[in-house]
């Protein structure tokens, strides 16, 4: 496929997760730059219902609400009109489960449609942040200290959860952060200072944090709070082209304490620095680290890796995102811009891969 090549491109936007927001914002950015480059676009919105709505002609606006009515119909029908109407490619823009955790993927790979962003096993492990770890570490990648909170039965009184804190911050002291297992975009991610903070909230939301049995991937993660530069580091791998890793990015929360929801989409809470101040032996250590990452998870076409650099030179790993935000402000776009590529050559990029990796995987099928 030619890079240029106009296409007919379904762009999937929103989701029924607390993501759905910074999803929507991705796939209005997609659409636009996609019709700047050329190509039909068809949005295709999921509603918090869960229900699924294949939007209006984009080119009339640039307001995504005008795009969609609002009522939509069940996955199934609208994923057969999206085929009747002979889309070449979907353009997945969405977040979080359902849309980044090989869920759609996996749909989608049954419809015989090419869709962008990884494939349907990097996408499932890489949603969820303990096996991720556990993968990291199998490695010898450094990754923060931590454990998954335990489930209700574990812990039957408040009694067993106090002496549960107790003895978890005798190997990792507070400040502890608490993270949803299974979600991204920071949120749902709190700081908890002492074990009297949590303990005082776990009485309020500690049905929201443990494990359900059977549904895996559930709950919450908690890990030491990290002390050093953030960096976030973007990978990108398509076609025959070595892989290539972006400008290191330095990110620095104006007020809050760490990189939460607040300081990610907030106008002015996060200073982003791209490319990151570092010495070339460092940039290239980040960078390095970025693709081992993405070649462990095989993370084609494109991953983000946020890490921490450490006063002593070391970096520690805090997760991969296989389908970052992608709005003109998102940090893979900021990297791919510093690096002389416009968002509609990146999309197109994205498309290519897609297309390609459908054909070849429909030529293995049939040998």
């Amino acid at each position: 496929m030619n890079p240029s090549e106009a296409r007919f491109i379904a762009v999937v936007m929103g989701g029924v997760c607390g993501e759905r927001g910074v999803s929507i914002q991705t796939g209005a950015c997609v659409t636009l730059n996609l019709i700047e480059a050329g190509h039909k676009v068809l949005p295709v919105c999921i509603h918090a219902d869960g229900k699924w709505e294949i939007g209006g002609d984009p080119a009339v606006g640039d307001n995504w609400e005008s795009w969609f009515a609002g009522k939509g119909q069940s996955p199934l029908t609208a994923l057969g009109r999206v085929i009747e109407l002979g889309v070449d490619c979907v353009f997945n823009g969405l977040h979080g489960p359902g849309g980044e955790d090989g869920i759609v993927q996996g749909f989608l790979r049954q419809a015989g449609l090419p869709f962008t962003g990884p494939d349907v096993t990097p996408a499932a492990v890489t949603m969820d942040k303990a096996l991720t770890k556990t993968a990291l570490q199998d490695a010898g990648i450094r990754t923060p200290r931590g454990f998954k909170f335990p489930t209700l039965a574990e812990i039957s009184s408040g009694d067993g959860l106090q002496q549960w804190v107790h003895n978890k911050a005798g190997s990792v002291p507070f400040p502890w952060i608490l993270k949803p297992n299974c979600l991204g975009s920071s949120v749902g991610i709190e700081l908890f200072p002492s074990p009297e903070d949590l303990l005082e909230r776990a009485s309020e939301v500690s049905r929201n944090w443990h494990p359900v049995p059977g549904i895996s991937g559930s709950g919450f993660l908690v890990e030491e709070q990290l002390s050093g530069r953030e960096l976030t580091c973007g990978v990108l791998e398509v076609g025959e082209s070595p892989i290539q890793a972006f400008s290191p990015i330095e990110i620095c929360p104006v007020s809050s304490e760490f990189f939460d929801y607040h300081a990610k989409y907030t106008k002015g809470a996060t200073e982003e620095i791209c490319p990151a101040e570092l010495d070339p032996s460092l940039t290239r250590k980040v960078q390095e680290t970025a693709i081992r990452v993405h070649e462990i998870f095989e993370c084609a076409p494109l991953s983000r890796t946020d890490m921490f650099l450490h006063l002593d030179g070391e970096l520690t790993v805090l997760e991969i995102n296989t389908l970052p935000g992608m709005t003109a402000t998102s940090l893979i776009p900021q990297s791919a811009i510093e690096a002389g590529m416009k968002l509609p050559e990146l999309f197109n990029l994205l498309i290519q891969h897609a297309i390609e990796r459908e054909s070849l995987r429909e030529a293995i099928e049939t040998l």
